[in-house]
């Protein structure tokens, strides 16, 4: 019975910590668009616009560096470019731009720099072949 309840303290535990991790949301926007957009479920860009993503966190955190991945889903996720963003007690707000990306699967990794890469966010994306058709 001791095992047990131990067990689940760990488990609580660890479960609270990970909700205190850094917190927000992703925006995107598109060409001629003024403002970004929060675009539930899994967004469809075509491969020939470029669309500006942003990630707002809830609050400020201090000064932290933020690791920005870009991976394609291939048989496993790979990395496809990297970079880095930063925020401080003026800026909550981490930006990136997805353009030239060939039809796929993809995913934007944010990570924790300071807190040995701990994830941050995930936010999957998938882009498209226009038709020719197709405005």
């Amino acid at each position: 019975m001791i095992r047990v309840m131990a067990h689940i303290a760990a488990i609580v535990c660890a479960a609270s910590i990970a909700s205190c991790g850094l917190q927000g949301t992703f925006g995107f926007k598109k060409f001629g668009q003024d403002a970004y957009h929060r675009l539930d479920g899994v967004p469809e860009f075509a491969s020939d616009e470029t669309v500006e993503w942003a990630y707002v966190f809830r609050k400020k955190y201090g000064e932290r560096t933020i690791g920005i991945v870009y991976q394609k889903k291939e048989l496993v996720w790979v990395e496809m470019l990297t970079g880095t963003g930063r925020i401080d007690e003026f800026n909550r707000i981490v930006y990136g731009t997805i353009r030239d990306f060939p039809p796929g699967a993809y995913q934007i990794v944010l990570t924790d720099l300071k807190n040995d890469n701990r994830l941050i966010a995930t936010k999957e994306f998938v882009i498209y072949e226009r038709d020719a058709g197709e405005d």
